[in-house]
Formats: C-alpha cells, structure tokens, sequence
C-alpha cells in the first residue's frame, strides 16, 4: 500500500488542481474512502466539502467525479465534510499539565544534550502571555493526591500554523520544560527510548494507540484507540500530517499532547486538534503532528516509561 500511497501523492497536485473548482471544496488528504459510513481499505483522495449536497442537486460539472484519471492510472475520490477544528487544550477542567493559562498532557519524556525533558504541544506552554518563546512554570496534576505539583520552567517550543521549510507539509506543535520534580525526573530516568514512524504514507490505515505519560483519568481506559484514515491533510483551517477516526469516547479539551504509538511500539503523532465539540463531548476526528518532526526541530529522542 505505501507504493501506492507514494503514487497518488505525486498526482495528487494535478488532480487537486482540476477538482478544486467544482462545488464547496475547501481542502484535501490523502485518505480511506468511506461506502455507506463504513470506511473502506480503498486509498485515494478525500476532498472537503463545508456541507455535502447530494448529487441531484448539483450540475455535472460541479460534481467530484467518484474517481480521477491520473498518469498513474485512475484514483478513487471521495467527498468528505470537513469540521471545524480546534487545538484540544483545556481552560478550567484539571487534566495533566498547566502553564497558568491552559492545560494539556504531558506526551511523553524526551532526551537531548541538555539532558532530559518533558515534551507536549507547544500551545500548551504559552503561559499567561500567550507566547510559547517565553519561559513559563508548567505544573502537573497528581491525581492520586488531588493537588498540583511543579515540574518546572518552560525551555523552548516550536510553533508554526503550516510548512515553513522544504518537506514540512503539516504544522509544527512541540516543546520541552525542565523536570526539576523529582517523581518525574526519575520516571525519565529509567524510561526507554522510542522510534519513531519515518515513513508518513505507511500510516494509512493503521490502527495506532493513544497514551499520555501521565495517563489520562477519567475513564475505565486511559489509552485511546484509533484509525489513521489519511495523512497531508490541508483545509481551511489549516494543515496536518495525520488524520485519525478515533474510537468513542474520543478525545477532550486537555488532550492536546497526547502520544500515538503504532501496536509494535513506534511513536507516529502528537495529537493536537478535534472537533469543535459541546463541553464533555468528545470528538472522534482528530489530527496529529508526526512524532518524528518533534524529534528533528527540538533535536531529541523520545523516551516512555
């Protein structure tokens, strides 16, 4: 499948270009077809519509045809509506960690030169002046004891919306702070390290498993389970590598961070965004930074315990 993946990336722009006129297209993946609600192992390009029409109501022309003629044979399309998305940080509810402003998990512990670290989204660092490039004190919630405990300062953060260098299609959500507590400075410690998944286009279809270092509460399952259902997302709300259908109960306000880990224990994505949902309703469409591009721009290597 990946080949094939690799195929329709390189006729995705043509296609894109030629498609993108027809009615309410405001985006596209690379992605699963869904017949019927039910997705489907048949792999081609998914096209964002703000509301599906159905097709009685639209001319010939403004259709998406159900499939494209490319140099590399004919891809299949499918017609997709697309949410409004957020960044899934928490404002008044304890979750993991907190900067003083917002909240999010702590995704898991990370190891570079300057030793070792905690690593989660970058927009959950930005502390009360909003900005992720200035230290801030992050604290974490001890659930057994029911009170915050400081982990420390803030270190640095990357963050950018969409691509700002060659080969960086999706956006960029990641930063360190310090472990200056001593519980999680020795969970760090003895924490192994983890690849992770180079290859995006390997992704599509895969099952992969979401976790926090800190291990959400709240539920009978801390872990979360999911569906890569496409990669190189782009809509009007921006740009992703990794789009997820994320089994019920989804994912909250204060997810934000969580880790994705394929079932033979490799790191694929830092979740960052879901569904703009209802207070305690969660969203099973999410989307995800590749753990790998957190690896290249803070220079580390992630550790689980």
């Amino acid at each position: 499948m990946r080949a094939y993946v690799k195929q329709i990336a390189k006729a995705r722009p043509e296609l894109d270009a030629r498609v993108s006129a027809r009615a309410d297209v405001v985006g596209s993946m690379i992605g699963l077809k869904k017949r019927a609600g039910h997705i489907t192992g048949e792999v081609g390009i998914c096209y964002f519509v703000r509301k599906k029409i159905p097709k009685s109501k639209l001319t010939p022309r403004q259709r998406v045809p159900s499939r494209v003629r490319s140099n590399h044979g004919y891809i299949v399309t499918d017609v997709v509506e697309w949410p409004q998305m957020e960044q899934q940080r928490a404002t008044s509810v304890p979750t993991i960690l907190k900067d003083g402003q917002s909240q999010g998990a702590l995704t898991c512990f990370a190891r570079s030169k300057a030793g070792l670290s905690g690593l989660t989204c970058a927009h959950c660092l930005e502390g009360p002046d909003g900005n992720a490039a200035t230290p801030t004190t992050i604290s974490y919630y001890d659930f057994p004891v029911r009170k915050w405990i400081l982990a420390g300062p803030s270190t640095f953060a990357v963050y950018s919306p969409g691509p700002n260098l060659p080969g960086n299609f999706g956006y960029i959500d990641c930063g360190l702070f310090d472990l200056h507590d001593d519980a999680l400075y020795t969970r760090a410690s003895s924490a192994y390290p983890v690849r992770p998944v180079v290859d995006l286009y390997s992704l599509v279809g895969k099952l992969l498993i979401g976790i926090s270092a800190l291990r959400p509460s709240g539920f009978p399952d801390p872990a979360r389970y999911a569906k890569v259902v496409g990669v190189e997302q782009y809509a009007i709300d921006g740009l992703a590598d990794i789009v997820l259908d994320v089994e019920p109960p989804g994912t909250f306000r204060g997810d934000s961070g969580i880790l994705w880990m394929t079932k033979d224990g490799r790191a694929a994505g830092i979740h960052c965004r879901g569904e703009n949902m209802p207070v305690m309703q969660g969203s099973t469409r999410t989307t995800a930074m590749m753990a790998k591009r957190a690896c290249t721009f803070l220079n580390i290597e992630l550790l689980v315990d």
